[in-house]
């Protein structure tokens, strides 16, 4: 960080501690000159002199300046420790009071949800721009398995991401892949470490680690990620399960992976 970026950076946060403008100046300006007067301060501080008296007589108010009573008026810095210690205790109480009514306030409402048969889950709806993204980062924090189901539409997905699921088979995440039977997807490129299987797919799903989901709809346009345990997420990967192991699923051995991309 340059100087100049450091020295803006600590004149904001005196300004967030209650100074002004001026005074964040001049108090910056004292540390670690000792004495010093108002006019030298004024000068290498770049303050106006008409205002450096009134500015200090605030700071001494403050107990953040202490003024000698030689003459011409001499002015130091008090330690920056002892002089925004009690500041930071009223910061940290306001702040623990703040983390005490946030908790008052969850009681209430997870209360109030329970009275009504109402369980709070979280999940994050995204559009189609967000989607791939999203995907990419799942994949990339996956640790042990990526179930992923993909309909006809799901080949243009799958070009987006397909380096990314290299990278997690190259990692040792157990990869199983059902693609539609009307799929273009070219698996030629997929490694054998993947197993591959062709179903009727309707909609695109990504099942990672076996707790959290992405649900896309038929034509990737709109995406759902639930990271919960609630009633859907054992409903979906048994889903998948079933396709992955239904009558109609068909293992596609590696042969037939050449001679369909020969």
């Amino acid at each position: 960080m340059s100087e100049s970026l450091a020295c803006n950076e600590i004149l904001g946060g005196l300004e967030e501690l209650g100074l002004s403008k001026y005074e964040a100046s001049a108090y910056y300006g004292l540390l670690g000159k000792g004495l010093i007067s108002a006019n030298d301060l004024a000068y290498s501080s770049g303050l106006p002199r008409t205002k450096i008296y009134s500015i200090l007589k605030k700071l001494e108010r403050k107990k953040l300046v202490i003024i000698s009573n030689q003459k011409p008026l001499m002015f130091r810095a008090l330690s920056p420790a002892d002089s925004f210690r009690n500041l930071l205790l009223k910061h940290e109480e306001k702040i623990s009071g703040l983390r005490r009514l946030i908790e008052r306030l969850k009681v209430i409402n997870d209360n109030g949800l329970r009275n009504k048969g109402i369980d709070e889950k979280h999940y994050l709806l995204l559009n189609q721009s967000l989607t791939d993204s999203k995907i990419v980062e799942l994949i990339k924090s996956s640790k042990q398995s990526i179930e992923i189901a993909l309909n006809s539409w799901g080949n243009v997905l799958f070009s987006a991401i397909q380096d990314n699921i290299l990278k997690a088979v190259i990692r040792g995440v157990k990869v199983d892949l059902i693609i539609d039977k009307n799929s273009d997807i070219d698996t030629s490129i997929l490694p054998i470490a993947i197993n591959l299987r062709k179903n009727t797919i309707t909609s695109n799903i990504f099942i990672f680690d076996k707790h959290l989901i992405l649900l896309m709809n038929t034509d990737g346009t709109k995406s759902i990620v639930i990271d919960s345990v609630d009633i859907i997420m054992p409903v979906l990967i048994r889903q998948f399960e079933d396709l992955w192991k239904s009558e109609k699923s068909i293992k596609i051995s590696r042969k037939e992976i050449e001679s369909m991309n020969a």
